[in-house]
């Protein structure tokens, strides 16, 4: 997708106020987003917003983490533009990226990541109690395109964790100009919200990490399955 680009600002109700009032000014409208997170990534979307209850829709447990953040009860604004507004900080920007990594990590990896401490202080309790649902919508996308391959949730959810892991106490990451770049760590078949490394809900230390889109992502926003995207930190 040529010349992606997406700026993404977290403000309080006041500043969304403001953000609005200023846009109503220019003739232009805010839309909300009211039940699932990553669509406000989509193309198709010049600038929406996301306001606190989305995060309990359709994705509320894959999303938990949102809850136990320092973005908890905030909004999201994302934009195919900056925002000049001096109330507003630094936006996180995501990009298209020509990443791709030299490796994944194996099994026995990713079980090392999840073991992480950080990952296990800062895991919500409902992140590991996937529903019957859940399942069904992975073994569905997963047997649509692994053909030949049996369908194994446990590692799949393994991959998930890792993931998440991966961005809050990284083990898979690579140089960019003197700086720690940390990545995902496998396909968008294998990771769960992404949203979640795409809007700084984790992984916020980094001022560069690279995302690839979940298989919810694809489906809902329109992202390119695998594709990694570059986000940017404060504008970095």
């Amino acid at each position: 997708m040529p010349g992606y680009k997406k700026f993404c600002y977290w403000v309080d109700f006041h500043n969304l106020k403001r953000v609005r009032k200023n846009l109503e000014e220019k003739g232009i409208e805010l839309p909300d987003e009211a039940r699932i997170p990553c669509r406000v990534l989509r193309t198709s979307s010049q600038i929406v917003y996301l306001a606190p209850p989305a995060w309990n829709g359709f994705c509320k447990r894959r999303t938990s983490w949102y809850r136990k953040s320092e973005m908890a009860e905030k909004f999201l604004i994302v934009s195919n533009s900056v925002l000049d507004l001096p109330s507003l900080e630094r936006p996180v920007i995501i990009l298209e990226s020509d990443f791709t990594p030299d490796r994944f990590p194996s099994f026995d990896e990713m079980s090392q990541l999840i073991e992480s401490k950080k990952y296990q202080t800062q895991k919500p309790p409902e992140w590991d109690k996937p529903d019957p649902l859940e399942r069904e919508f992975y073994q569905r996308w997963f047997e649509r395109s692994r053909i030949n391959q049996a369908f194994d949730f446990e590692k799949i959810f393994l991959t998930h964790s890792a993931n998440h892991a991966n961005f809050l106490d990284p083990k898979f990451m690579v140089d960019r100009n003197g700086e720690k770049v940390p990545y995902s760590i496998s396909d968008s078949i294998h990771v769960c919200s992404s949203c979640l490394e795409f809007f700084n809900i984790l992984g916020e230390q980094w001022p560069v990490k690279y995302v690839v889109p979940c298989i919810g992502a694809v489906q809902f926003t329109h992202l390119p399955m695998d594709q990694y995207f570059e986000v940017r930190t404060g504008g970095s």
